[in-house]
């Protein structure tokens, strides 16, 4: 379902939110679908429930997780188009960034150098 990577500078809760969304847009979990409890969650992944319920507590924040004390999380209606627009906006930025780099003397192949560099370093 979910996969960490314990080495990554990104924090354990982040890779949990980050999955989560992944499996929204994916459409393997659709609004409306009970997530897995957080004591499940933790037991899947070997973290400590704490992680998970943080990365649960932030995703209620954000509206992608339905929820009221004591009940299950629940995939909001508002999920996939929360998911939706996470894209669109990384797909801006990185086509910003991109056109940024080309103004600038880059070449495709010293953008490719970066991304491997950057991919390296957070995966």
């Amino acid at each position: 379902m979910i996969t960490l990577n314990q080495t990554s500078q990104i924090p354990i809760y982040d890779q949990i939110k980050l999955g989560l969304k992944g499996l929204v847009k994916k459409a393997l979990l659709k609004p409306g679908d009970i997530a897995p409890s957080i004591r499940k969650m933790a037991t899947d992944l070997k973290v400590n429930p704490n992680t998970v319920a943080r990365a649960y507590r932030e995703l209620t924040a954000e509206g992608f997780f339905e929820a009221s004390r004591g009940q299950e999380n629940i995939i909001s209606p508002r999920a996939s188009k929360l998911a939706e627009a996470a894209a669109k906006n990384i797909a801006q930025g990185l086509e910003t960034a991109i056109k940024s780099a080309f103004e600038n003397g880059f070449t495709w192949d010293e953008i490719e150098t970066i991304i491997s560099s950057i991919r390296r370093k957070l995966i």
